[in-house]
């Protein structure tokens, strides 16, 4: 909501306000950083001007916004603001170095020379803007809250630097809503006999059929076959399995599945991909697996016009093999009458359990730093990741659940539409209502502080 000539101009094709630069990474966290810092010094200006000056509460969203815990204070002590708490909500551990001189630019003159005297390295913005919030941190799920302390890819990767200040304050994990709007007469579904479940998601196949029959943009690649002709008529015992997102190789695990779906007979399975990409090599590993298994996988590596809402209620099953989740979009799945797959991670495990889905999870001896290690420096290469146990693990226990799905898809239908059923229940339990309250209590500390 702040307009400055010069800042908060992320244009790319992607429509993504984190990507400032597409070509080159280094000089991207640069613009980003610049922006961010403008922004932290600028919101308690912007409240002055307007005549908002006390009893504010400002909610901080990831670390880009974290140093308004710095600069309202500030703001404070200099009489632009009379009073002001901060809370901060944390989706991701991603964090960014913060210069001494990039520091000093949003605080005042007698601050600047205590800063030019401080010992060691440079902080990052979490190290700093974490330590003067006035409540707790907040996440966006239970599960990726208890994660941040005991999990090894949080705790040796991505935030070794933040575990202090993690324990000593604690991380509240409160659950998100749904993003998406569940489908007209969702609520009404959980009481629907199984017979009608059926019939609505078979109906709901024929129409995603049509999509993939007929939606046929250039950027569209990997052909879908039934006995090397359309699918326009597949049969009803063979799954299609979605995966939706944006392509981030450090976290959404398109890679696990493309492993997984290389594993599959021809007409064993059919797998739909909608990777949002970044760079066009990035999708280099999805035309490999789209060549070697043609007709099992098709990828729409665009934001589809026309078909994922018929994606999301269609499939057979939702897969998200995340390496780890903040929250992610199990639900709308659920909403949608799809049953997910989900690697036990995060979000994943607040709303997905046996009643409703599958969860996989790799051999634990496997999860090693040294194998975590790997994996994150083969990013930008992912077919690299072949030959790391922990990856070839993750694979293959997917591949194991998704054949017993599968199984139970074909041979045990009643089960299967009983999953969907309950999920139509398990989605109560995710509301904005209770997530606001939850935060309001929150917001409670910093007024009562």
């Amino acid at each position: 909501y702040l307009k400055a000539e010069g800042f908060f101009e992320s244009r790319n094709r992607l429509r993504d306000p984190y990507i400032y630069n597409e070509s080159d990474t280094r000089l991207n966290e640069t613009a980003m950083r610049e922006n961010a810092m403008l922004f932290c010094k600028a919101v308690p200006i912007a409240l002055q001007t307007l005549g908002i000056r006390k009893n504010i509460i400002l909610h901080l969203q990831e670390w880009q916004t974290a140093l308004i815990s710095l600069t309202s204070k500030e703001a404070m002590l200099n009489e632009t603001l009379y009073s002001c708490g901060t809370v901060q909500t944390i989706h991701n551990t991603y964090d960014s170095s913060i210069t001494r001189e990039l520091l000093a630019m949003v605080t005042n003159r007698s601050r600047r020379r205590l800063i030019s005297r401080l010992p060691g390295n440079d902080l990052t913005a979490y190290q700093i803007g974490l330590q003067l919030v006035d409540a707790p941190v907040t996440t966006v799920s239970e599960h990726i809250a208890a994660e941040f302390t005991i999990d090894n890819i949080q705790t040796d990767i991505f935030a070794p630097h933040l575990q202090n200040i993690f324990r000593k304050s604690g991380v509240y994990g409160i659950n998100n809503g749904a993003f998406n709007n569940p489908p007209p007469g969702s609520s009404k579904r959980k009481k629907l006999a199984l017979d009608e479940i059926r019939k609505i998601k078979l109906k709901k196949r024929k129409a995603l059929l049509r999509i993939l029959t007929s939606y046929k943009p250039e950027e569209r690649f990997g052909d879908l076959t039934y006995k090397g002709r359309t699918i326009s008529n597949l049969p009803d015992d063979i799954p299609i399995i979605v995966m939706s997102g944006r392509l981030a190789p450090l976290q959404k695990g398109y890679d696990v599945l493309l492993r997984a779906v290389e594993m599959f007979a021809e007409d064993e399975i059919k797998a739909v991909l909608t990777p949002i990409p970044v760079h066009r090599n990035d999708l280099d590993y999805f035309y490999e697996v789209a060549c070697k298994c043609k007709g099992n996988l098709t990828v729409f590596p665009i934001r589809m016009e026309r078909g994922y809402r018929e994606l999301q209620s269609g499939s057979t099953f939702g897969i998200m093999p995340s390496i780890y989740e903040p929250f992610g979009s199990a639900v709308e799945y659920m909403a949608n009458g799809t049953v997910n797959i989900v690697r036990a991670t995060g979000g994943l495990l607040d709303q997905i359990d046996r009643r409703c889905g599958f969860l996989f999870r790799e051999d634990a001896v496997f999860y090693t730093p040294e194998n975590i290690r790997n994996f994150v420096a083969t990013g930008s290469i992912v077919q690299m990741r072949k030959t790391n146990p922990w990856f070839q693990n993750m694979a293959d226990n997917l591949f194991d659940i998704l054949k017993k799905a599968i199984y139970i898809y074909r041979y045990n239908p009643d089960k299967y539409y009983n999953l969907i059923r309950n999920g139509f229940e398990k989605i109560n339990d995710f509301s904005w209502k209770a997530n606001v309250k939850k935060y309001f209590q929150v917001y409670e500390k910093v007024s009562s502080a």
